[in-house]
């Protein structure tokens, strides 16, 4: 079967959904990798820089909704569960990675912890660290890894901005 929303050589087109999970105290929950834990297949996500966080961010898969993959990536990538509040706003990247190049978009929602499980040891993210960060720490933080790289999907502060400014 045809991914469709999943780049390839054929298809330089990719749509993710992404979280901004946040728990009682209004903190953030970040994926925070580190060059020295990241397999060797991986290192390009960092984009030359020693730590990274990330929002979650998923991939759809066919026939998944937004709602669908966004569950699913709560899942896999942090073993929690959450319920949509609302449209954060979305960003798009042309990224040029060793899988070849493509244009990226990535579809956000805050979303509000309701459960904490045990987070599987057998996804890609499994690597990092999860950190519960305050907004403003954060948008410091992912402006920060902007400036620092030409991956600017690392800077995700505007979906940060945009979750403290509908608050």
């Amino acid at each position: 079967m045809t991914k469709l929303f999943q780049h390839s050589a054929k298809n330089p087109f990719h749509i993710s959904v992404g979280a901004v999970l946040v728990n009682g105290d209004g903190k953030i929950l970040v994926h925070t990798f580190s060059a020295n834990k990241v397999p060797s297949n991986l290192i390009h996500n960092l984009g030359g820089m020693e730590t990274v966080s990330i929002l979650m961010r998923e991939s759809l898969e066919n026939g998944e909704t937004l709602e669908g993959a966004l569950a699913r990536g709560l899942q896999e990538e942090f073993g929690m569960e959450g319920a949509i509040k609302k449209y954060l706003g979305s960003e798009q990247h042309f990224l040029e990675t060793p899988g070849g190049n493509f244009e990226k978009t990535t579809i956000y929602f805050e979303v509000e912890l309701t459960h904490i499980g045990e987070r599987p040891s057998d996804d890609a993210e499994g690597h990092s660290t999860l950190d519960w960060v305050e907004p403003s720490v954060l948008i410091e933080r992912m402006e920060d890894q902007g400036r620092r790289t030409d991956r600017k999907d690392l800077d995700e502060s505007k979906i940060i901005k945009a979750y403290v400014a509908n608050r």
